[in-house]
């Protein structure tokens, strides 16, 4: 089983059929037993019948898409207006999705099916959209609140004179000394507050650990909240284990006070953010990184790279209590986390002058950085030791890093036409879910690609789109469109994984196992309802469903063709049955089951 969840997991046209020229076939040795408990169509006397190589569609003859048992293909532009699928008694997944770059994100209204069927409603609608924002499942906690108007803020700070990033970045104005001597005491400027208009609250903290990365300083008004030997441990493992891999996964941020460190301040700032009376409801933070001491030269600002953190409060002097062993357990992950945002803000923005990183991929990379945690103690405890119960997928000390990514990538499957990928509601910020599913993305094309895309993705000046098809060397919407794909079919029940295009795997981490274990520790009434989180709805042949959907996300339909019957068609549409408008980017992930 998993290890218990940290605090932060528990907030929970017309055309010939085009395809893209990636199409993933299985290896020739894929065995017909393989099977899924899917419904077939009953065979005719005969046996099933041989799928014609043409088709007629509406009065327009297309090719018949003829896929071999575990191969995938994606159907793009006007052929998804009509797609026809061999039928012999074959099973597909049809998943649909809207991958267009400029589409809002709203929910848009489609149907999938057959085109001369009447269509039913599908389970997934525009009330059921608005439901689940109404119930507010992916309302931020006082950590999302302040992460959202920082990285707003960070956008803002675009249409700044670039003479303000040459000013910051050249050091202009006195320079900091390179601090290194034991209890040297430091002001620090540091933001207050969770409303709208920043507020400053002066901080008087000492140096109490100098690192070769690390600047470890504690606010006077804690001194005694951590021993000598707690600070020297604490110190340590950021400057020696956990900033060096940040830094090694996504490069050097800027420098802006030329002393090549990261300043790390504790101070109950950070928790008196929030009051003790509002945490049952609103969360509490845990640290963050604010973009005003590296791009602003205003009295309030640090310039420096600094991340400020929480500190243990078992009485409740300054908010809600909070123990060492809390912040031992939730403070890293949010140091790697928000240390991702200060190295992306520095290399886009300080660095290069361009404008800072989108939300939904900034955000996505940060979900990254907290892996890197994980893995880190992964390799340092490699099963059964470091753990609890030896039978636990992960050590007890990578839970807090890792079990938070699982639950709500677990959730943005679950719920995959809800959450988007590529954006983000408007007025608000990213979801966990949402950013947890661009996580799983992005582990599945560094899967691929390699580990050196993290660093490609924030060393650059580009951004969202144009800077993943830039890293990756394919468009936006062939990565939605095979992971759609891999997602749903990686490791299918039966089928021994290598018998599975490589394109569709995960090669660092086994999800339907990992999901399995997730409901066996947690199950319906820990927000885990199935072992693995997608079920495909079906799709009879012969019909049309409508349902609702947003960009960037998608829906897996199962459709199984009788054996009788030669070719089942396939139209995906808005839903009086006419044509998406190119830039939506329909298009439709087709994978033939064992």
């Amino acid at each position: 089983m998993l290890t218990s969840s940290s605090d932060r997991a528990r907030r929970l046209g017309r055309a010939n059929i085009v395809a893209r020229t990636r199409t993933v076939a299985a290896p020739v040795s894929v065995a017909v037993s393989f099977m899924l408990a899917l419904s077939v169509g009953a065979c005719s006397d005969d046996g099933p019948v041989k799928p014609p190589a043409r088709a007629d569609c509406g009065g327009v003859s297309t090719s018949v898409v003829s896929l071999e048992r575990l191969e995938g293909r994606v159907i793009t532009g006007d052929a998804v207006h009509c797609v026809a699928l061999a039928g012999g008694g074959a099973n597909y997944l049809v998943i649909p999705q809207l991958a267009g770059a400029a589409l809002p994100y709203g929910g848009y209204g489609f149907r999938i099916g057959d085109p001369a069927a009447s269509p039913t409603v599908s389970l997934v609608d525009g009330a059921s959209l608005q439901a689940l924002r109404e119930r507010g499942e992916e309302r931020s906690d006082a950590q999302e609140r302040l992460d959202a108007r920082l990285r707003a803020r960070e956008l803002e700070w675009r249409a700044a004179p670039r003479g303000t990033a040459v000013a910051a970045a050249s050091g202009a104005g006195p320079r900091r000394p390179q601090i290194t001597a034991p209890d040297t005491l430091r002001r620090f400027s540091i933001l207050s507050t969770l409303n709208a208009t920043p507020v400053w609250a002066p901080v008087d903290a000492r140096l109490r650990f100098a690192g070769a990365r690390v600047l470890l300083y504690l606010d006077t008004l804690a001194a005694s909240v951590f021993t000598d030997a707690e600070l020297l441990a604490m110190g340590t493992l950021y400057d020696d284990a956990l900033a060096p891999r940040v830094f090694a996964t996504f490069g050097d941020g800027s420098d802006v006070d030329a002393n090549g460190r990261l300043l790390f301040v504790l101070t109950p700032t950070v928790n008196a953010m929030v009051t003790a009376a509002e945490c049952p409801t609103r969360g509490y933070v845990r640290g963050f990184f604010y973009s005003h001491d590296l791009a602003s030269s205003a009295p309030t600002s640090n310039r420096g790279e600094v991340f400020y953190g929480f500190v243990p409060d078992p009485t409740g002097r300054w908010s809600c209590a909070h123990t060492k062993a809390d912040v031992a357990s939730n403070l890293p992950p949010t140091f790697m986390h928000e240390l991702q945002h200060m190295i992306s803000f520095g290399a886009h923005a300080i660095i290069r002058g361009g404008a800072g990183e989108e939300p939904w991929l900034n955000e996505g990379l940060s979900h990254m950085a907290e892996e890197i945690g994980s893995l880190y103690w992964e390799q340092r405890f490699p099963a059964p030791s470091g753990r609890t119960v030896p039978t636990q997928i992960f050590p007890d000390s990578a839970a807090a890093y890792i079990n938070p990514n699982l639950l709500y990538s677990y959730r943005f499957l679950f719920s995959s036409a809800f959450y988007s990928l590529t954006s983000c509601a408007p007025g608000t910020f990213c979801s966990l879910s949402e950013r947890s599913g661009t996580w799983l993305l992005l582990r599945w094309i560094a899967d691929h690609k390699g580990e050196t895309v993290f660093r490609e993705l924030v060393q650059t000046s580009l951004t969202g789109r144009a800077n993943l098809e830039a890293v990756t060397g394919e468009t936006t919407a062939a990565l939605l469109g095979d992971f759609a794909i891999t997602v749903a079919t990686d490791s299918l029940e039966g089928v021994a994984r290598d018998r599975t295009p490589v394109r569709y795997r995960f090669a660092s981490r086994n999800f339907r196992g990992i999901y399995r274990k997730l409901f066996e520790a947690y199950g319906v009434a820990g927000g885990v309802g199935r072992p693995y989180p997608i079920a495909p709805l079906s799709l009879n042949a012969g019909a049309s469903l409508t349902g609702t959907m947003r960009p960037g996300t998608f829906l897996a339909y199962r459709l199984s063709v009788g054996a009788s019957t030669p070719t089942a068609l396939i139209r995906f549409s808005v839903p009086d049955g006419s044509a998406f408008q190119a830039s939506s980017g329909a298009q439709v992930s087709i994978f033939r089951l064992p």
